[in-house]
Formats: structure tokens, C-alpha cells, sequence
């Protein structure tokens, strides 16, 4: 019985595949190219990890491409393999000028090629205060030095990274029934709170239910947890400490005191970004009972160790060390980081990911200094 209906479970679930399957569209594009490159690429960017699916040679600066992908797969053609020109596979065929970034087809891909050229132009802004940063680096500069200039860039990165996201929010709202906000939401998906991203996301509109936004699904439904979370107890875990000793989230959390848990990892570069806050108000606030538990998403112990020592991190670790199947991801719906729950003295979660100003803020609230 039990080989029956594994067999007919199977038969099932191929014939649904067979009968859900996206009917495959074909892109034309002809263009020309920047003098020097020999090749171009089409690149499937549907999913989290843009991947060439075609190519063709550059010959006296002229390409032509033709290729089948999924029905209004979001694709993009690039010389880089990294930064490209986005399009949906909607069958129009498309002309390229890959100098200038600029292509034209169906009104749906000529409206989003204007967009992202748009969003290209405000980020190059960001990118030339990142080339003044490295250059500074390289040339020897003192730590001191390279705080300083990091102090009067972050300011400006702020500003450029805001003015980005807010006009794609505006490209998203402009759009909602038609497929260019595929290209967008990713932009943006980290800087709305919960109830935009939901709008945002919402099935009445035309892009929602695109593949490429699996992600940004999945990041709605980890909000959607941590709201549920908001008002209730701490759920419990178990974790070792960097020495390997096991230790309870409830030795720290619900015992008078506010308490930050706060997720990260060693290899993520927001989360040492934010690191300096997150120390800055233990620094001001222990004295007054306020503690911080660091929960990592490490899986290699002396990297772990290594990053709490170089930022001086002077309150608990904990980790099983496994990475994104960590225990306390799956507990806490932890889908990216970094990530924080703020504790109130009874162990109820009373707010999540306050970052930076937003930490301080709750803080002075709380103690009143």
C-alpha cells in the first residue's frame, strides 16, 4: 500500500508540474556595443543569483541575439555578467545600445530601461564615494583618518541610498498594473516597515505573483511573524557561548531588565555596520540593567570569535554555529540580518530591528536620558 501511494503520489505531483509549467517566450535583440567588447549576456535574473543563459560575439561592434526563456521572465543583457539592462521577456523583440545603457522594445520594457537608468544615474553618485573611500585606503591613510572621511560620506551615502529608494517606490506605485515593478521591489523591500511591504505585495496588483519577487514574499512573511511576535514572551532557546559552554536565553532575558537580542554573523557586512550603535547603547545603558545577547548566524567558531574580539564586544554571545539552520533563526523566523527583538523586564518582545537612531530613540525613551 505504502509503494501504491507513492506511486500515485508521484504521478500527481508530475502531472501538476506538467500542467503548471510557464510556457516559454522567445527575446530578439539586436544592438551595439562599447568598443573593445567581444561579448554580451543574457542573464536570468528571476531568481536571488542573476545566471548567463545566452551569449553571442561582438563582431565591429554589432550583436544579435535570439533565445527562449519563461513568459515574462525577468531577464537582463549586460558585457559584465554584473551590471545589466533589465527586461521582461514579453516576445516584443528589443534594439540595444549598450554604450549609452539604453534599449528599446515594448512600451512595458522602454518605460523600465528609462527607470533604470534613472536609479542607475542616482547610484553612480554612491559608487564615486565609494571609489573616494577605497582610494583613501590605499593610499595609507590612518585610521583616524579614514573614520573622519567615513563620518562625512556616510551622510551623503545615507541621502543618495533614501532618494534611490524612494523613487523606486514611486516607479512601483506608477506601475501596479503592469510587470515593471518586478525590477524594483527588491530596491526597496528592506526600506519599507510591514504594512507598505504588504501593499506593496498585495495580489490585486499585476507583478505580485512574478517569480522574481519569491524573495521579497518570503521577507513579507518573516515580517509577518515578527509582528506576531510584538507583545509576547521571549520563546526560550539554548545556544553554547564561544567557549562551548551551553547557556538559555532565559538566564538573560525576563529578569528586570531590558534586554537587545540581537542576530548576526561575522560575514555580514550590515551587521558590523550597525555594530558600532548596537555598542554605543550598551556602553550608555548598562549601568541601568541593559544587556544585549548576540545570537550568530556563524558556522565557523573562530571567525565568530575573532569579529567579537576586533569590535570588542563586550556582552553575551551565543551560536550553535549552523549557520542559517541556526536554532534561533528558525525559532525567531529570522530570514536576514541584521535583525534585533527588544525585551522589557517582564520578557515580553515589545519592538524589533531598531537600528541606529531608532535603538537610541527607544532607549531615551525607556531610561529617560
Amino acid at each position: 500500500m505504502r509503494s501504491i501511494l507513492s506511486t500515485l503520489a508521484f504521478a500527481v505531483i508530475t502531472l501538476t508540474a506538467c500542467a503548471q509549467s510557464t510556457p516559454s517566450t522567445e527575446y530578439s535583440i539586436k544592438g551595439t556595443c562599447p568598443e573593445g567588447v567581444s561579448k554580451v549576456y543574457v542573464m536570468d535574473v528571476n531568481g536571488s543569483r542573476p545566471a548567463p543563459i545566452d551569449s553571442a560575439t561582438v563582431k565591429d561592434g554589432k550583436f544579435a541575439l535570439k533565445g527562449n526563456a519563461e513568459k515574462d521572465a525577468l531577464l537582463g543583457l549586460t558585457i559584465t555578467k554584473q551590471d545589466y539592462c533589465a527586461f521582461i521577456n514579453d516576445g516584443t523583440p528589443l534594439v540595444a545600445d549598450l554604450a549609452k545603457k539604453l534599449l528599446t522594445g515594448s512600451e512595458q520594457n522602454t518605460k523600465l530601461n528609462a527607470y533604470d537608468r534613472e536609479i542607475d544615474a542616482i547610484s553612480s553618485e554612491a559608487q564615486a564615494l565609494y571609489a573616494q573611500f577605497t582610494k583613501a585606503q590605499q593610499s595609507g591613510m590612518s585610521e583616524a583618518e579614514l573614520q573622519k572621511l567615513a563620518d562625512e560620506l556616510g551622510p551623503k551615502l545615507n541621502d543618495i541610498s533614501e532618494r534611490a529608494s524612494l523613487r523606486c517606490l514611486e516607479i512601483i506605485k506608477e506601475n501596479k498594473d503592469n510587470l515593471i515593478p518586478v525590477a524594483f521591489v527588491g530596491n526597496v523591500m528592506y526600506y519599507v516597515e510591514y504594512p507598505e511591504l504588504k501593499e506593496i505585495l498585495n495580489d490585486k496588483y499585476a507583478y505580485t505573483k512574478h517569480p522574481a519577487l519569491a524573495p521579497a514574499r518570503q521577507y513579507l512573511a518573516m515580517l509577518a511573524k515578527k509582528a506576531t511576535i510584538i507583545g509576547k514572551p521571549f520563546t526560550d532557546l539554548t545556544e553554547n557561548d564561544v567557549n562551548g559552554n551551553p547557556h538559555k536565553l532565559s538566564e538573560y532575558c525576563g529578569k528586570g531588565n531590558y534586554v537587545l537580542i540581537d542576530f548576526w554573523a561575522s560575514w555580514c557586512g550590515p551587521c558590523r555596520a550597525e555594530m558600532p550603535h548596537v555598542k554605543a547603547a550598551y556602553e550608555k545603558y548598562k549601568s541601568k540593567g541593559f544587556n544585549v545577547v548576540g545570537l550568530s548566524f556563524d558556522n565557523k567558531l573562530e571567525n565568530w570569535k575573532k569579529a567579537i574580539a576586533d569590535m570588542q564586544l563586550d556582552w553575551v554571545h551565543l551560536s550553535d554555529l549552523k549557520g542559517w539552520q541556526s536554532k534561533a533563526g528558525q525559532v525567531y523566523g529570522i530570514r536576514a540580518i541584521p535583525a534585533s527583538y527588544l525585551v522589557d523586564p517582564t520578557g515580553k518582545i515589545i519592538a524589533a530591528d531598531l537600528r541606529g537612531e531608532q535603538l537610541e530613540a527607544k532607549l531615551k525613551e525607556i531610561y529617560g536620558e
